[in-house]
């Protein structure tokens, strides 16, 4: 079996990016993911674990959506562990 990918010129897959400086705290952590679901997940525990949050409001949703941008990440390289700000 022999599969062929072809990709056009110029377009590259884009991943999602988000700093928790978007969300107001003077945080230096990135979280960068493949999918939105991946990234939300990866932003509460950065959240609950660094941050001390144990809830997540309407707002923090809506907020983390608008932040939410796309770019290249080196997802190989994405590890739990932050050095941020606590």
């Amino acid at each position: 079996m022999i599969i062929i990918l072809m990709f056009r010129k110029g377009v590259e897959k884009m991943d999602k990016k988000i700093d928790c400086r978007d969300l107001g705290h003077d945080c230096a952590f990135t979280a960068c993911a493949a999918t939105e679901a991946e990234l939300l997940e990866k932003f509460q525990e950065h959240g609950r674990i660094v941050h001390g949050m144990k809830e997540f409001s309407p707002d923090f949703y809506s907020k983390v959506q608008e932040s939410v941008r796309e770019g290249s990440c080196d997802l190989e390289e994405d590890s739990d562990s932050c050095e941020c700000c606590c």
